[in-house]
């Protein structure tokens, strides 16, 4: 099994070593990981959007289920359309956010829609690393 991990921590000094020194592990004992982080950027005026559609393929291609990490307030435009992009194509999205904010209407994590997109796809809501890592063994378990 194949995970696609979306999220914005390869942006930042500050949030790389948790990607790759807590987040990435986890993952990695459960399934296979698509890291986006790793991917050559493609050359040329239209790399950035060489690049978009480089990831979304491999979602909709190669991945059987996308880990998604949604903190940040709001959490990040591309890890959501991410989200959305795996639940259109009927991969269950695992969605991660620890992070202390309210992010959507009254007692929900963010937006409803994202919850939505989520629940439509097969997947979770998740708040800590805990519960990650017990939905992953869930997820894969034969």
């Amino acid at each position: 099994m194949i995970a696609y991990v979306a999220s914005p921590y390869g942006f930042a000094e500050s949030t790389r070593p948790f990607y790759e020194e807590h987040l990435l592990p986890l993952v990695r004992r459960h399934v296979d990981v698509i890291d986006p982080w790793t991917v050559d950027l493609p050359t040329g005026d239209d790399r950035w959007l060489a690049l978009g559609d480089v990831h979304l393929a491999s979602i909709a291609e190669r991945a059987d289920l996308v880990v998604a990490c949604l903190d940040q307030e709001p959490p990040d435009n591309g890890t959501v359309v991410e989200v959305a992009w795996a639940a259109a194509h009927g991969k269950p999205v695992l969605a991660y956010r620890n992070d202390l904010r309210q992010g959507g209407e009254e007692g929900l994590r963010y937006n409803l829609m994202i919850g939505a997109a989520v629940r439509r796809s097969g997947g979770v809501e998740v708040g800590t690393l805990a519960e990650l890592e017990a939905a992953l063994a869930r997820l894969v378990a034969p």
